[in-house]
C-alpha cells in the first residue's frame, strides 16, 4: 500500500511542478523579465536565459513530467492490482487519468500563466539546476532532433506571424489600412539585402569630377534627382562621393570664379551586395545621409545605388512626386521639332508628331522600351521612320521625356 500511495504522491507532485513551469516559462513578457530583473537579478538572469536558449529548460520540464506520468502511472496501476485486485484495474485507470489530467495538467498550467511573475523566482534556481544536471540528456535530445530544425535561410515563423497578426488588427479596427502596409512592409524589409532595394547603375546618372558646375548642372537637369554620384573622370567604378543639385546652383551663383565640382562632392557611403536593408536604414539616419553606393567588395565594381526614399517606399507603398508621375505634353516648340512626356499614350504621339501608327496601348516610355528591347540610355538616338526620337530625360527606369525631330537633324540645342 505504501508504494502505491508514493507513487501516486510522486507523479502528481512531479507533474505538478512541471506543468506550473512550462507555463510559467511560455508565458512571461518581456516586461515582466524586465521588471524580475530589476527586483531580483539572480533570478531574472536565469530565466533571460532559458529565453534565450528555450529548447534546453522546455526540454528537461517535458522530460521529467513525462517520466513522472509513465513512471507512477506503471508502478501505481502494478501496486493497485496486488492490492485491490486485477479486476479493478480499469475502473482506477480512468480514475487516475482523470485526475492526472485535471491536476497535473489543466489546473497547474492555469495557474502557472496566471500567477507566473509570483512563480518565476521560486522556479528560476531548481530549473537552473535540473538543466545543468540533465545537460548530457538534453544534448542527446538535440542531436537527435537537429535532423528536423529549423536550416538557415527558412522562412522565421515570427515574421509571418507579425505580418499575420497585422492583418488581423485591421479587420479588428484597431490599424488602419496604412498602419498594417507598414507592419507587413517591415517584415519584408527584414530579409531584403541591398541588393534587392538598389538602383542598377545603368539606371544611374553619373556626374564626372572633372565637369565644371554649369556643365554639371546641364547633365542634372536632365535626371530630375537632387543627389547626383560624382565619378573620377570618366571611370564609373571610382566614385569620389556625391553632390547636392541645390548645392550646385547655389555655387555657381555666388562663387563663378571657382568653378569646379570637387569643392562642394560630400563624401558617399558604400555598401555591400549582401548588406541587410534594416542596417541601411540604421545608417542613412546615424549619419543623416539619403543615398549610398552598392559595390562588389571583390571586383570593386558599381552595381548600383541604394536612397532613402526607395527603403521607404518598401516601408509604405509608392511615394510618388510631380517628378515620378511621367508627364504626357506633346509641345511642338520649332523647325519640326517635338517634345514629348513618357506618359503621353503612344498612339496618340503617333498621330500628333506624324509617325507610322502602330497598335499599341503603351505609353511613350513603356513602348519606347519595348521598341529598344532593354532600357534606353540617356541621349539615345532610336530612328523611327521619317523622324529620330531622343531620350532627353530619364527617371528611375523610365524615360521621362523624349524630343522628336526630323530624320539626321542634330537635337544638341534642345536637349
Amino acid at each position: 500500500m505504501e508504494l502505491l500511495i508514493g507513487s501516486v504522491l510522486f507523479a502528481f507532485t512531479v507533474s505538478f511542478l512541471c506543468s506550473v513551469m512550462e507555463a510559467a516559462l511560455l508565458s512571461l513578457t518581456p516586461g515582466q523579465m524586465a521588471e524580475l530583473k530589476q527586483r531580483r537579478p539572480r533570478e531574472g538572469a536565469i530565466w533571460e536565459r532559458f529565453k534565450d536558449d528555450i529548447e534546453k529548460p522546455i526540454s528537461v520540464i517535458l522530460f521529467l513530467n513525462t517520466a513522472a506520468h509513465t513512471i507512477g502511472a506503471t508502478v501505481a496501476g502494478s501496486q493497485f492490482a496486488i492490492v485491490v485486485g486485477q479486476r479493478w484495474v480499469a475502473v482506477f485507470s480512468i480514475v487516475f487519468t482523470y485526475l492526472m489530467l485535471q491536476f497535473t495538467e489543466i489546473l497547474p498550467k492555469a495557474l502557472g500563466v496566471r500567477f507566473n511573475a509570483a512563480v518565476a523566482p521560486i522556479m528560476a534556481v531548481p530549473l537552473a539546476v535540473l538543466v545543468k544536471v540533465l545537460r548530457p540528456l538534453i544534448y542527446l535530445i538535440n542531436l537527435i532532433n537537429r535532423p528536423f530544425e529549423k536550416k538557415d535561410g527558412e522562412v522565421d515563423t515570427t515574421l509571418q506571424e507579425i505580418s499575420a497578426l497585422a492583418g488581423t488588427a485591421r479587420l479588428d479596427n484597431l490599424i488602419g489600412h496604412h498602419q498594417e502596409r507598414i507592419i507587413r512592409g517591415s517584415t519584408r524589409l527584414s530579409g531584403m539585402k541591398a541588393k534587392d532595394v538598389m538602383v542598377p547603375a545603368d539606371q544611374i546618372t553619373f556626374l564626372s569630377a572633372s565637369h565644371r558646375l554649369v556643365d554639371a548642372i546641364v547633365a542634372a537637369h536632365q535626371d530630375p534627382h537632387t543627389r547626383f554620384p560624382v565619378m573620377e573622370t570618366d571611370d564609373r567604378n571610382k566614385v569620389l562621393g556625391y553632390v547636392n543639385f541645390k548645392e550646385l546652383v547655389y555655387r555657381v551663383r555666388t562663387n563663378p570664379a571657382d568653378p569646379t565640382l570637387r569643392g562642394i562632392i560630400r563624401p558617399i557611403t558604400i555598401f555591400a551586395p549582401s548588406t541587410p536593408a534594416n542596417q541601411i536604414i540604421k545608417t542613412f539616419v546615424d549619419e543623416h545621409n539619403h543615398i549610398a553606393i552598392v559595390q562588389d567588395p571583390q571586383t570593386k565594381t558599381i552595381l548600383g545605388l541604394v536612397t532613402l526614399e526607395d527603403l521607404v517606399e518598401e516601408l509604405v507603398g509608392e511615394i510618388e512626386d510631380e517628378f515620378d508621375r511621367l508627364p504626357r505634353m506633346c509641345q511642338a516648340l520649332n523647325a519640326g521639332v517635338w517634345i514629348v512626356g513618357g506618359g503621353l499614350p503612344a498612339t496618340e504621339m503617333f498621330t500628333r508628331v506624324g509617325l507610322p501608327p502602330e497598335p499599341t496601348r503603351d505609353v511613350t516610355s513603356r513602348w519606347l522600351i519595348n521598341r529598344v528591347g532593354k532600357l534606353p540610355k540617356l541621349g539615345q538616338v532610336i530612328p523611327v521612320g521619317e523622324k529620330d526620337i531622343t531620350v532627353r530625360r530619364m527617371r528611375r527606369g523610365k524615360v521621362f521625356e523624349v524630343l522628336v525631330t526630323p530624320h539626321g537633324m542634330a537635337p544638341r540645342e534642345f536637349m
